[in-house]
């Protein structure tokens, strides 16, 4: 038996979750008992954070933390810390707020501009009064207008730098109207009052290092006996550029925002354009203005430098330090619609600024992702216009992750996603399970859950997990945590199977020009079972190719696709010719590029090339062969699969997102044969087949399962059974309810009918326990209850045997042990939403569901 399904079985499943602790000061026995409800959950780890602690790396900090690694070590837990005082990292505990380190601060550039008529001679520029005392005038470039828009041309840069003298530029203008730019260094004085005026500057390796003077240092020096045992490694939140608030879509080309700056980044620039120093600094302003065809050139090799500083100085600087001295380094970064290739909060390309990291990262927080949301822009409490797209929460940001974990082999295949947090206590268990399928079915297997916090009733980024026994969930939070870490086992030590490559196209935003986001390819692949990973042109470079499919670490694929591009750089568009000429097809979405981002001739190159539309995109790849499933039936829109290769076994996860349909399918694989079935939630495996690769599945509303070629079958392994008939008895129940503030049940409803408990004419804030008694007949051969729709977490007891808990529909139970001849007597417990009572912000984001049990309960009859 595949090892990996035997230990999960076995319940032996290995450690894949590490729940934020946070941690304000509160008493060592709160901390403790947060640690033990962490434990109690079934989780062997947990990533300890300042949420703000007070007295963070001072004495009384070293005591607490202290007393954590050492209860831990005790209770045989692992533990992580979020390397900063206060999230986002990088503000390194304040260590930049000393004087003596003022040169360590971010430096910005930014542009004034003043439009001028000529001719004028002796004319007089004033460009000092919208600069501070402490900022410095790089250059003063003038432009002629070319009359095209705001279109300057580059070609009459005239250079007035040397003329500025007294807050004064003298000059005499030519004909013509003229815009004078000035390029001006300066502090992030427009936030100086903000959290990030303190910021380590990514730009600065000495700046950067700051982190490991003022975190990770001194935590190694007092703990050193913990780390490469109990201390598992350092977790980055959200670190970035920082260079500007409040936007996630901080692009190049936008007026007035100010950029991250070096005084050497035009002599990095010219290095990575190939073009001479002085033409770089002549038109250092394209980095706003639109200065015709070298504008394409100097945005590109800017953020192409910035962004290899970035991982150098940061990601590489502390992964490595962390890895001499034997702990790991994980985290992930901004990467909101977007913003993961781009400057403010973004880190201007999510691969290099992940590099350096152990594990491949990403977060979903804040309502980015409803489950069932697949097909609209939903509303969410996010920067810029609060709006969140699946076509990138849900089919690109998780595979970012994913594929990371895939192509650098620092990773090891591990991608982790930080989850659950901020949604409102309108998040119950059925909404992170639907999330946390979401995640697994794109190959996430390390989870973050956010979070257990030791102060009662926080009402920071709530829901919190236990809420010092409060929680009226949490009892069964531990099954959603032994689910999750089964999954994540099952998709531990294998070599997923792709079927194309998708490019990471940073570059086609970062050249300008015509071009389509990559984000809608993503979810159209996804939506034609088409499994694809993201790959950066960093990983190409020294990519080959074998028998036409392209092959980086141990992942091939048998197309790269390119999304819509009208400028690339040149170097990209030879790293495809290269590929494509070695067999690979290489494929552009609508139409080719027309230029490179340098100028250079590339009508050499096009031939190597295919344009095919992206209506098109999916049937034209099938038609090649580039599938894994090919499937007739009905919810196949909604069915996600996931291949992936252990030993000579293939291992596919099959989701369903749809929560209100099933998907049933005949499903085309190009494996055949018997097969195991594994269902995850109720850790059971069952017999089935695809005969000639053909595959009957049948998979329920939300629900996740495993099929598994190649394994050797034990002949007492029950057959998969499937529903052909249901029933419905005339019941009623007696009804009672325990409030969460209450000890015990009381009555409210005597061989009632069902009805919603929450409804306004009943009890619109209960959040509690709701109790269901009934007796019936057995019918025979209906041997499987199903409750219908629940609010939200069931419970069921038949004839006083425990038959199991469900969190998500369907909400079936199997009756086939505790059945008897005649009456049975049938106890149900619900446990409601939390936000009935707790009507916090975030809650008001999403709906909340009914409580209790609504509408029919069916008796089910199965066969094979």
């Amino acid at each position: 038996m595949d090892i990996k399904l035997k230990e999960c079985l076995e319940n032996k499943q290995g450690s894949y979750i590490l729940p934020f602790l946070w941690l304000h000061g509160e008493s060592k026995e709160r901390i403790k008992e947060e640690i033990l409800a962490i434990k109690n959950s079934g989780i062997k780890e947990f990533c300890a954070e300042s949420r703000p602690y007070e007295d963070f790396c001072r004495e009384q900090w070293w005591e607490d933390f202290g007393f954590i690694l050492k209860t831990a070590r005790e209770l045989n837990m692992g533990v992580w810390l979020l390397d900063d005082k206060k999230f986002p990292t990088g503000y390194a505990n304040g260590y930049l707020e000393s004087e003596e380190r003022a040169h360590l601060r971010k430096r910005l550039i930014r542009e004034i501009q003043i439009d001028v008529l000529g001719p004028m001679q002796n004319a007089k520029v004033l460009v000092n009064t919208r600069i501070d005392k402490s900022d410095k005038i790089i250059s003063v470039i003038a432009y002629r207008h070319t009359g095209k828009n705001e279109e300057l041309d580059y070609k009459t840069a005239i250079d007035l730098t040397d003329t500025l003298s007294d807050e004064m530029v003298y000059w005499s203008i030519p004909e013509g109207a003229w815009r004078v730019c000035v390029a001006v260094e300066s502090k992030p004085y427009e936030y100086k009052d903000s959290r990030f005026f303190y910021y380590i500057d990514m730009l600065n390796g000495d700046s950067c290092h700051a982190m490991i003077d003022a975190i990770y240092q001194p935590h190694y020096e007092r703990f050193k006996e913990y780390f490469g045992n109990t201390f598992k490694g350092f977790f980055s939140d959200e670190p970035g550029f920082l260079n500007l608030m409040d936007t996630y879509y901080n692009t190049l080309g936008k007026m007035y925002s100010p950029y991250p700056w070096r005084e050497d980044l035009p002599e990095l620039i010219a290095e990575s354009a190939g073009v001479d120093v002085a033409t770089v600094k002549l038109c250092i302003n394209a980095l706003w203005e639109d200065l015709g065809e070298i504008t394409s050139l100097i945005r590109m090799h800017y953020m192409e430098v910035v962004t290899k500083l970035y991982s150098e100085n940061f990601s590489y600087a502390l992964g490595n330090w962390c890895r001499q001295h034997n702990v790991m380094y994980i985290g992930h970064v901004i990467e909101d619609m977007g913003a993961h290739m781009r400057l403010a909060y973004g880190s201007g390309h999510y691969f290099r600024a992940l590099d350096g990291q152990d594990m491949a990262g990403i977060d979903i927080v804040l309502m980015q992702d409803i489950p069932g949301a697949s097909n609209i822009t939903h509303r969410s409490p996010l920067t810029d216009g609060g709006k969140a797209d699946p076509a990138f929460f849900r089919y690109t940001l998780p595979k970012l992750a994913s594929s990371h974990s895939h192509i650098q082999p620092l990773k090891k295949n591990r991608a982790m996603c930080e989850i659950f947090g901020a949604f409102g206590w309108a998040e119950g268990l059925p909404f992170m399970k639907g999330l946390s399928d979401i995640m697994l079915a794109s190959g996430i297997n390390y989870f973050v859950p956010h979070a257990f916090s030791p102060t009662e009733e926080d009402e920071d980024c709530p829901p919190h997990f236990y809420n010092g026994g409060k929680n009226i969930q949490y009892p069964l939070f531990k099954s959603l945590m032994e689910y999750m870490g089964r999954c994540s086992h099952m998709l531990d030590g294998g070599i997923h199977k792709a079927d194309v490559a998708v490019f990471y196209n940073a570059e086609g935003e970062w050249t300008g020009g015509k071009n389509q986001i990559f984000f809608e390819i993503c979810k159209l692949l996804t939506q034609s079972q088409i499994d694809f990973d993201i790959i950066p042109y960093d990983a190409l470079i020294d990519a080959t190719v074998e028998n036409g499919r392209l092959c980086v670490n141990n992942e091939d694929y048998g197309a790269l696709i390119i999304s819509e591009s009208e400028i690339m750089p040149y170097d990209r568009l030879e790293c495809f010719k290269r590929l494509s000429q070695k067999g690979l097809p290489v494929i552009f979405t609508d139409t080719l590029p027309t230029k490179s981002a340098e100028g250079h001739i590339i009508e050499n190159l096009l031939p190597y090339f295919e344009a095919i539309p992206t209506d098109l995109l999916a049937s034209q790849l099938q038609k090649r062969g580039f599938y894994h499933i090919i499937g007739k039936g009905e919810g196949l829109k909604s069915l996600r699969c996931y291949h992936i290769k252990r030993e000579n076994k293939d291992i596919y996860l099959f989701s369903n997102e749809d929560i209100n349909s099933s998907v049933d399918a005949q499903i085309t694989l190009k494996q055949c044969g018997e097969c195991l079935i594994y269902e995850p939630w109720d850790n059971k495996c069952y017999r089935s087949e695809a005969k000639d690769g053909q595959l009957h599945l049948k998979l329920e509303k939300g629900n996740m399962l495993f099929v598994i070629f190649g394994e050797e079958i034990p002949q007492s392994t029950q057959y998969l059974t499937y529903e052909i008939e249901r029933a419905t008895l005339p019941l009623t129940f007696d009804i009672s309810i325990n409030d969460e503030n209450e000890n015990d049940y009381h009555t409210i409803a005597a061989s009632s009918q069902l009805f919603d408990i929450s409804a306004p004419d009943k009890h619109p804030r209960f959040s509690g326990k709701i109790k269901y008694e009934c007796s019936f007949t057995y019918k025979k051969d209906f041997s499987v209850i199903d409750l219908g729709q629940v609010g939200e977490i069931a419970q069921i007891w038949l004839n006083g045997k425990y038959l199991g808990a469900r969190i998500n529909a369907p909400y079936k139970f199997s009756m086939s042990e505790a059945l008897i001849d005649g009456e049975n007597h049938l106890e149900i417990i619900i446990t409601t939403n939390l936000a009935h009572r707790r009507r916090d912000w975030l809650s008001g984001y999403m709906q909340i569901p009914p409580s209790g049990i609504i509408g029919e309960i069916s008796f089910c009859k199965y066969v094979k």
